[in-house]
């Protein structure tokens, strides 16, 4: 993970080729099952990660960062409502389309725009199972990079100090 900007909310995210190849496969077993319009995943500073799918005339990478900013909004909302915790998911239903949208971990959201011809509750209960796998695939990549850093930081302090002793003896 990148060092955060300190003018940004939440932390820069940074993902392996694999994560995303990963997630990407993820997003398409998602759409197939609920016949989803678009579906696009991003993290909260705004940053368009990846899409499925498309809809004529809209700029994804502008609907990412409003999506970003919804978060940002209603955590303003939950905290005027005296709630420490943030709102998890929104729906905003639409006459002709729908946008369903779910924080996956802190970092990253995941939308799904349907049509009427699918339940919101399909759409709950595939992208809450979707999430949970793209959840576990990020924490299992976070805490192999952190055993690996720690691996880099003992022999890196073995070294210095083997160094250090050759030189003052």
């Amino acid at each position: 993970m990148r060092t955060p900007d300190p003018l940004t909310k939440h932390k820069q995210s940074l993902l392996s080729e694999e994560q995303y190849y990963q997630i990407s496969n993820e997003l398409d077993l998602l759409k197939g099952k609920l016949k989803a319009t678009l579906l696009v995943f991003g993290d909260m500073n705004g940053q368009l990660i990846t899409h499925k799918g498309e809809i004529p005339g809209i700029d994804i990478t502008v609907l990412a960062a409003l999506i970003a900013s919804d978060f940002s909004a209603t955590t303003e909302i939950a905290k005027l409502l005296g709630k420490e915790n943030q709102f998890r998911l929104h729906f905003h239903e639409g006459t002709q389309q729908h946008l369903y949208i779910s924080s996956v971990g802190e970092e990253f959201f995941l939308a799904v725009v349907f049509d009427s011809s699918v339940t919101l509750g399909m759409v709950r209960i595939f992208t809450a199972k979707s999430i949970t796998k793209i959840t576990h695939l990020i924490e299992t990549s976070v805490e192999k990079a952190v055993q690996a850093s720690n691996i880099v930081d003992a022999e890196f302090k073995t070294f210095i100090e083997e160094d250090l002793n050759k030189i003052l003896g």
